[in-house]
């Protein structure tokens, strides 16, 4: 079953790890997905790659998320050629291992525009036509390290993510009257690129803790949010959903 065709998403962080995985599980489903992120070669093998996997269609482009004036042209873009966004999946993000000691003013701010900044701008852009049409979907992608703290270095990352869930549940209360539903989605330890820029040994400690004993994939997170994104959330929202392997439990 497609539940949805003739809709469009847009996933921002989408040339790797989760973001591909959710563009991908988005489009398996019928949405069209316009996918965005600073690695054009990246998501151009990505779109070669998925030509013809879903009914829908697939448009790249190459954005810098620090940038509040390339994100609002990005969606305009979107709406013009397609004519709508009724799903949003703020899913990019960065996260330098850096001890507050090391951390400069311009990585923190760096850090903080793209995982927490970007996020308002997309949603700012997105809503007066979600509003027009009495429909949409949003999803936040934050961390269980926006709940814990984290467990390794990255104090910027950590306060970005859990700005996050914050932020999902005002804007729930803002828009729900709508017919507009906002959720965050909590990973645990994914096997992506960013869990491979530590140790082995960290990683094990989270496999430790898990009730299943190994990393999640992309493809849970992308599970998740394709549930989201459906019609059938329509009465779930302000939710964070945790999808850890019950390492955090709460």
């Amino acid at each position: 079953m497609r539940e949805l065709a003739g809709q469009t998403a847009i996933v921002t962080g989408a040339a790797q790890g989760l973001g591909r995985a959710i563009a991908e599980a988005l489009l398996r489903q019928g949405a069209t997905v316009a996918c965005c992120d600073l690695k054009l070669d990246k998501l151009e093998a990505f779109a070669r790659e998925m030509a013809g996997a879903g009914p829908g269609s697939l448009f790249c482009a190459q954005v810098d998320l620090a940038q509040g004036q390339a994100i609002r042209a990005f969606v305009a873009t979107v709406e013009q050629r397609f004519g709508r966004v009724d799903i949003l999946v703020n899913n990019a993000g960065i996260h330098p291992l850096h001890w507050i000691e090391e951390i400069t003013d311009e990585e923190w701010d760096l850090v903080l525009a793209v995982n927490l900044k970007a996020q308002y701008i997309f949603c700012q852009a997105v809503l007066p036509g979600m509003r027009q049409r009495k429909y949409g979907r949003i999803i936040n992608i934050s961390s269980e390290a926006g709940k814990n703290g984290g467990t390794v270095a990255a104090p910027h990352y950590c306060a970005s993510k859990g700005a996050v869930l914050a932020f999902t549940r005002n804007l729930a209360q803002q828009v729900g009257a709508d017919s507009i539903t906002v959720n965050a989605v909590c990973p645990g330890r994914i096997a992506t690129e960013m869990s491979g820029a530590v140790s082995p040994a960290e990683n094990q400690k989270f496999i430790d803790k898990s009730i299943i004993k190994r990393l999640g994939a992309p493809e849970d997170i992308a599970f998740a949010v394709t549930y989201l994104a459906s019609p059938r959330a329509s009465f779930v929202t302000a939710e964070t959903m945790n999808v850890n392997g019950g390492t955090l439990r709460d």
